[in-house]
């Protein structure tokens, strides 16, 4: 099955592993998009390179399936490749559920069939409230969500 989903994953935290750790375990292709650096211009938290972020996707991926076909996809605009390209499921998690419906308008646009979404749940910090990296730069928690005293 051919899986993409798309990110800036900085800092890589366990609300992206888990993801990851979805996409490889019903895919036998993986597409990762990664927001280039001058797409997150203007983020309310630092950003780290892009070869490091590729670098940690990567490697933590290689550590699930390290014999699955991996290709990543620079993101230079909200979409990448999903519109143009087939994908059997796109991998979102709930806070990109609404960009992944506002993909399949545009496919269906373009004349190609809608790609299957899977939504993965937020993972949570011991808070409750969901891991994000926004909250890892604002130093309340931490990459696994562990509270930051």
């Amino acid at each position: 099955m051919r899986v993409v989903l798309g990110g800036t994953f900085s800092p890589l935290h366990d609300g992206h592993r888990a993801l990851l750790r979805y996409a490889t375990s019903q895919a036998t292709e993986l597409v990762i998009g990664v927001t280039v650096n001058s797409m997150v211009q203007g983020k309310q938290h630092p950003i780290a390179p892009f070869a490091e972020r590729v670098e940690g996707v990567l490697d933590f991926v290689r550590t699930l399936t390290p014999d699955l076909p991996v290709t990543i996809a620079p993101l230079h605009d909200t979409y990448g490749h999903t519109v143009s390209e087939d994908y059997d499921l796109l991998v979102v998690s709930p806070e990109t559920l609404v960009g992944a419906q506002r993909i399949n308008i545009k496919r269906r646009e373009a004349g190609k069939p809608p790609l299957r979404i899977a939504e993965i749940a937020w993972v949570l910090a011991e808070d409750g409230h969901p891991i994000s990296s926004t909250r890892i730069w604002a130093g309340e928690i931490d990459e696994y969500g562990h509270l930051v005293s």
